[in-house]
This record gives structure tokens, sequence and C-alpha cells, in this order.
């Protein structure tokens, strides 16, 4: 049995459990065993004769947490019966033969004398049952049955009609794969108010009638007792009463601080009264000190060196913001008006004077259009003598080139010779060398070697050609596979597709159909410009995103080296969820347990159909409609979150977990359309989980 430990004041009141830490906490449950029983009986067994009145049976027995025990801790006056009556289908005078698809309940007398005598499907020895392995229980915990396929064959394996049905093997059985976990729960803990209402909680735990513990969605969530209630309803005595609202947060987000709540006096019916009417109690503390982690401090590293070596300079250090046991962290958790300076002045020896000293310009070296002249510029220190350069400032140092002009060149365009055609037959090409010439103003037009230019645009347009087409003869195959240029990657980031125009032309460029396929290059290619930026969703996933703004929305998850969608919520606390958008509509993506029950459960539906208009009756508590728009996933386990409803909507009744269904119409075995009614969108996790696919 269990129970529930609470810390209370001196007042009797309930205090924080950090006030009884230096007291040992009482035990909160120990065994227990409650010596009663209940009857459970079994399914009936097939009736013992095929025709006729005959007798059938079930087991009985008392058990305890579905565990049997002696018939002693039951009531023997309770007991169900365990043998009935029962009635199948009348006995034949003689032995008919039946025809298929004609008479179901009746057979001619002479069936040789009918014209149709040779299609009536007549028993022998050539013709007989084949059964096929018995399948898997139907439940895997309590009773269940398992079924097999019962086909008729002729002594050559073909199907037929022809097999004795008297004889026929059966169908289904029973089977029993042990007990089910159920919901079992300790006494009442005390509760929290004398009166004026309180609460009390209890443990319910689910577990196994050995008493193995199990987590609770092993139990049926729709039969969980509860684990808490009120209590002390009545209204106080006379007197009234101080009522201490919760703590509030510590006043510092780190450091000593102080945490704060509010007093009120009230009256037995809660009503808030003057706090005089409770001046005769103690009153309540509304403060108290708290200590939250270690507050971040600026730390800085040693001065660097001065920035010059002689004169005025500066001298800089890195400052950063510390917390013991992390290391760095963002400065804006320390104090910006206790930052230490990050430079300081520095001043070392006097600087001694040296000065940049040109020299005379040389001659223009072009002698035509633009060209430059040249000097020597060298640093002089006291008494014109040579230093580095490093020694003087480089800013303050004069040109060592001028821009200098001659007379006016001219250019013309050199051509080289046609290259030989590309190709032996149908449409090539042949190149020839196309360049700018520069010569002087006297000099002829023959150029020297020295006058050559690749300032193309000094000589007069048109551009000479540099290409021209060429045919020497037509060629047998004239088309051929024309190809453009790549478009640019389809993703910015991640891998990507780019693609091209490839078509087939004859050598006139005409387009033409004779090309061959096995020849034609690739229209599309892999591409990636860069790696996406990685970020954590919760601790379990990597995300692939494009941008640095996190809000909730759809992200993609990178597991086992696949991209997969997921909708991450709560983006902006500490703790984000995951969830799988479910695509294939609100229709297919709902849990429901019906709440028509026919009066009578041992007989089958209507037409082998639920219907509201039959003889039944609509007081299941449990019943209700809920559609999902999204499914959470867990993935410490690797299964899904059923009753996380966040994303889904309670249409009719009672909230239903996902991927749970059922009903109470019928527990008759016949046709019936009833059990499960939800689909699960997670196609494209199966292969990375499987274990989020075995309920679907």
């Amino acid at each position: 049995m269990s129970s529930s430990a609470l810390c209370r004041d001196a007042q009797g009141g309930v205090a924080d459990e950090s006030y009884c830490a230096h007291l040992p906490r009482p035990p909160e449950s120990s065994a227990c065993f409650s010596p009663c029983g209940q009857w459970r009986a079994g399914e009936w067994s097939p009736c013992s004769v095929t025709c006729g009145v005959g007798r059938t049976t079930r087991q009985v027995v008392c058990s305890n947490y579905h565990q049997p025990v002696d018939q002693a801790y039951c009531d023997p006056d309770e007991k169900p019966a365990t043998e009935q009556e029962c009635t199948a289908t009348p006995c034949p005078s003689i032995y008919r033969r039946q025809r298929i698809n004609d008479q179901p309940y009746g057979y001619p007398q002479d069936p040789g004398h009918h014209p149709g005598h040779s299609s009536w499907n007549v028993p022998s020895a050539d013709n007989q049952w084949r059964t096929g392995p018995w399948g898997s229980c139907s439940s895997t915990c309590a009773g269940g049955f398992q079924r097999r396929v019962v086909v008729c064959q002729d002594a050559e394996g073909r199907s037929n009609s022809y097999c004795d049905e008297r004889v026929k093997p059966a169908e289904s059985k029973s089977c029993d794969s042990g007990p089910c976990p159920l919901w079992n729960y300790g006494v009442w803990g005390e509760c929290t108010q004398t009166c004026g209402g309180g609460r009390r909680t209890r443990l319910v735990v689910c577990q196994r009638p050995n008493g193995q513990r199990l987590i609770d969605y092993n139990c049926d969530i729709l039969d969980k007792p509860p684990d808490m209630e009120q209590c002390n309803l009545q209204p106080c005595p006379g007197s009234a009463t101080w009522h201490r609202r919760p703590w509030k947060p510590c006043s510092v987000t780190c450091g000593r601080g102080t945490k704060q709540r509010e007093i009120v006096c009230v009256y037995q019916n809660q009503t808030t009264i003057d706090e005089e009417h409770c001046s005769h109690l103690p009153r309540p503390r509304t403060q108290k000190t708290c200590r939250a982690q270690g507050c971040p401090s600026w730390k800085t590293n040693r001065w660097r060196e001065c920035s010059v070596t002689c004169g005025v300079g500066v001298q800089s250090r890195d400052v950063y913001c510390r917390l013991k046991g992390t290391g760095r962290v963002p400065e804006d958790l320390c104090d910006a008006h206790q930052r230490p300076a990050v430079a300081r002045p520095c001043q070392t020896a006097e600087c001694t004077h040296f000065l940049w000293v040109a020299g005379e310009l040389k001659e223009c070296n072009a002698t035509c259009g633009e060209g430059m002249r040249s000097r020597n510029v060298r640093c002089m220190g006291p008494g014109t003598t040579p230093f580095p350069d490093d020694y003087c400032e480089p800013l303050s140092r004069p040109p060592s080139h001028q821009p200098c002009k001659g007379p006016p060149c001219q250019y013309i365009w050199i051509m080289g010779e046609w290259s030989q055609c590309s190709a032996s037959c149908g449409v090539g090409y042949q190149q020839r060398i196309v360049s700018c010439s520069m010569m002087g103003s006297s000099q002829a037009a023959h150029p020297s070697a020295a006058a050559l230019s690749s300032a193309s645009t000094h000589c007069a347009e048109p551009h000479p050609p540099g290409t021209q087409p060429c045919l020497l003869r037509d060629c047998p195959h004239t088309t051929y596979w024309k190809v453009g240029p790549w478009s640019k990657c389809s993703q910015t980031c991640g891998a990507g597709v780019m693609e091209r125009r490839v078509e087939c032309v004859t050598s006139k460029g005409q387009p033409s159909k004779h090309c061959r396929p096995s020849e034609r290059p690739e229209s599309q290619a892999a591409c990636q410009d860069r790696e996406c930026e990685l970020k954590a969703c919760s601790p379990h996933l990597s995300l692939l995103i494009s941008n640095s703004q996190w809000i909730d929305g759809e992200y993609y998850l990178k597991v086992k080296s696949r991209i997969l969608q997921v909708y991450c919520a709560e983006m902006q606390t500490d703790f984000p969820k995951e969830y799988v958008t479910l695509r294939s509509g609100h229709t297919d993506n709902y849990s429901e347990v019906y709440g028509y029950r026919l009066l009578n459960p041992f007989e089958c539906p209507y037409n082998g159909s639920r219907r509201q208009d039959c003889n039944c009756r609509n007081d299941y508590p449990a019943a209700g409609y809920t559609v999902f728009h999204k499914v959470r996933l867990d993935l410490s386990s690797l299964r899904i979150m059923i009753t996380d409803l966040q994303f889904s909507q309670t249409l009719l009744g009672q909230p239903v977990p996902y991927a749970t269904a059922g009903d109470c119409y019928s527990a008759a075995k016949c046709p019936q359309v009833s059990g499960i009614f939800y689909t699960v969108a997670l196609s494209a996790l199966c292969p990375i989980f499987p274990l989020i696919c075995l309920r679907s």
C-alpha cells in the first residue's frame, strides 16, 4: 500500500519540503495483501454436436488481481454457470448433396434424376480439407483467439467445394498470453487543509499481478484511477486564518537574493477580510533569502606592447565576461558600468626625425602614347645619413613614379592564317589569331615585335572574326546533341540540382529526332554551394536551417544521413519539443472510442456494420472523438507520446490519446466494423525509427 509524506509547520499548515530536509522522510509504501476474490469466466467451448441439441462448457475460476486463488475467497452464490445447452442446425434424416449457390438449406431427394445433376457437389475421398498454420494470438494478454485458413482441395491441389462440411476442421481457437497488467493504487494521503477545502494524493502505478511495475502506457490510460482529489470541503470554524500564497521567484538570477510571497486573512469561505481579524494568530513571514548560481565577472588579459617604438602610442588588452566553472559567457551578463578599460596611452623614448629625399626624374619609358618616369626616393636621418625605409613615416613618402606622354600611337589589327576545319564532314569551324598591334608615328605599316599590345580597344571597329564555320562535305549522319549552359543551383545551401537544355539538331541547326539516345548528355547534375548552418532543436536532434531566428515552425532533421522534416514547438524556451505534421488530412488521423453499445452484447450488429439506430444505449463514459494535426516524438524511447494533445481537437466526448481506439459494441464473434480507427502518417520515419510504427 502507498501513502504521501507532507512537511508541516508548527501551526499544522503545509510547508516547503526544504524545511524538513534535516528530518528522515517517512516511507511512502509498504507491502499489503487483501484476501478477497472475484469470479472470472472464460469463453464458451464449441457445441458438443454439429446438429441438433448439445452442451457447451466454460472454465470459471476464482482470482485476485488476475491470479487464481482458492474458491473459498469467492462468493459461491455468485458463481457463473459452467455448462449450458446449445442448439445447432437440425439434423437431416438422410444425407443430402448440396449444390453451389442454389439451395442453401435443402437438397433434392434424387439428384440423379435432376437435369443438372452433373454440377452437384458430391463428397469423395479425393476431396480433402487442408489447413494452414495458426496465426498469432489476437491479444497480448488475457484471453484471445487464433485463426487459420481451411480450404477444400482435390487430389491435384485445386480448390473446390466438394468436401464434407461435417468434418471441416476448426478455423479458430482460444488462446491465453498471460494476465494483463492492471492499475494498482495506495491509500489516500493526509489532506492539505483540515477544513475549507484541501486536496489529498495517492500513488497510482501500472503493474503486473506479480508486482512488477511498468510505465503507464502499458495499462489502459482511459481506466487510470485518479491520483488526486479534493477533501475536507466542510467550512472552517468561525475564526479567520492566514492564507499563504506561493513564493515568487528569487529576486536575482545569480548570487544571493530574496523571495517574496503574499499572505491574506481569509474567512471560512475563503473570502478575503481585513488583517485585523487574524491579529490573534502568528503572522507568517513574507520574505526569505535565496541563492541562485554564481554571478559572472569581468576578467582581463595582460597589456600588449605599445603600438609605436617611439613617441606616444596605444596599449590594448582583452577583456571578457567569465562565469566560474563555465568559462566565457556573453558580455551582457556582466555589469557594463564596471567593465575595465581595453586600451590606454603609452610613451617610449622620444623619436629621432627622419625625412624622405627624392632624386631627379628619369626620361619617359614610352616612345609614343602614355608612359612613366621614375626617380629614387630614400629615407635620410640626421646629417643626411641613409636609413632603412621603415624609419620614415610611410604616409609621407613622395611618389617614385610619375606619368608622362609621348607622340600619339597608331594601332592596327594583325591576323594569322586560318586553321584546318575542325570536322572532316558536316559543319565545323576554323580559328585564327587576331591581335591589336601598336606602331610609332614615324614607322611604316610593318610593326616590330616590341610594338605589339593587348589593348585591342585602341584598334578600329569592327573586330575581325577569330572563328568561322566550314563544311568540307556532308556527313551520313548530320545530327548531334546540342547542350546549353548550366542553371544556378536549386538550393542556396546544402545539396541541390542544376539543369541545362539538351536538344537534338542537324548540322544546319534544325531540330531533329535522329540522335542516338545512348549518347544523350545529362540534363541534370547535383550541386552544393555551401553547407547549411546547424542548430539543435532539442538535446536529441540536429536541424539544418538557413536563418538564425529560432521560431516555431517546420525545420529539417538530419538522422542517419537522411534529411527529414519536423515541426519544432516552444523554440523560445530551454526545452523545445519535436512534432511530426500529419499530412494525409483530419479524416485519416483521429482516435475514437465508440459510445454506442448493444443491449445484448452477444448478438451480431445489423448487416455486419455499426448502426446508431440499433437496439443499443449510449452511456459509455470514456467515449470520445479526437482529431490530430501533429503528434509528438519521444526520441529517448523512439515512440510517439500518445497523451500529448497540444495539436489536437476533441470534437466529441472525452479526449482520446493518439493511436488508441475501441468500442463496446458487441462481444459476439461476428463480422463488424469496430476496433481501431486511426492511421499514422509517418511513412518517412518508419525505416529509421521502426518502433514508431509498431502501433500503426
